[in-house]
């Protein structure tokens, strides 16, 4: 029984790689996308302030295992961060942070039927990241080094919703509204600050971008 349920699976599987022959398999690209960031604090006595302009950019690329069904995959530099107000900290109490990482998201794209050019799509994954550099600000100094406060790993859970223009051949233009969700804490490197402050980066985006 177990053998005939995977020579059935075998055969959709196939079936679908063979309606899905006339379409180009993979697709490569590149993405810019300005983004809102802020921090979540997740410690009491420790409050959001506000949030900061940044900016994605990087490489794209899809691969499609069905029909209106791909794997997502990529390359890209973030740039994240926020305001935070620290309650127990009379030196320093409203810092500002720019965080710079490294991430290689990953994910699956379900995709419409294209019609006048035009398919629209949904998206979700897990963005795990690397910290490159991290800034902070305060009302007295800026351009502060704080790669030592940051945790190195970052992981995030991305959804997104939006379009793609078929230009020409294969070449599409995509734009696409994106919520990024952290659920690591990125405050806790150091084991010398006292008390110990935690806080997730989140972010929303507009990807804009062109594949190939």
């Amino acid at each position: 029984m177990k053998n005939k349920f995977l020579v059935v699976l075998l055969i959709v599987i196939l079936s679908a790689n063979i309606t899905n022959a006339q379409e180009q398999k993979f697709h490569f690209g590149l993405k810019v996308a300005p983004t809102i960031a802020w921090m979540k604090p997740d410690t009491k006595g420790l409050n959001r302030d506000g949030s900061k302009l940044g900016f994605t950019y990087g490489l794209m690329g899809e691969s499609n295992f069905a029909p209106n069904y791909a794997f997502t995959y990529g390359a890209q530099v973030t740039y994240r961060g926020g305001i935070l107000k620290y309650d127990t900290v009379a030196i320093f109490p409203r810092t500002s942070y720019v965080l710079k990482y490294v991430e290689l998201p990953i994910g699956i794209k379900m995709k419409t039927n294209e019609f006048n050019h035009y398919r629209y799509f949904g998206q979700f994954g897990i963005v795990p990241g690397l910290n490159l550099s991290a800034k902070s600000a305060t009302e007295k100094e800026s351009n502060i080094e704080s790669k030592a406060y940051i945790t190195d790993i970052n992981m995030s859970m991305m959804i997104a919703v939006g379009t793609e223009y078929t230009i020409s051949g294969s070449t599409t233009f995509l734009a696409s509204l994106e919520f990024n969700n952290g659920f690591i804490d990125v405050l806790t490197k150091s084991k010398d600050s006292d008390p110990q402050f935690k806080a997730i980066s989140n972010y929303v985006a507009l990807n804009l971008g062109i594949m190939f």
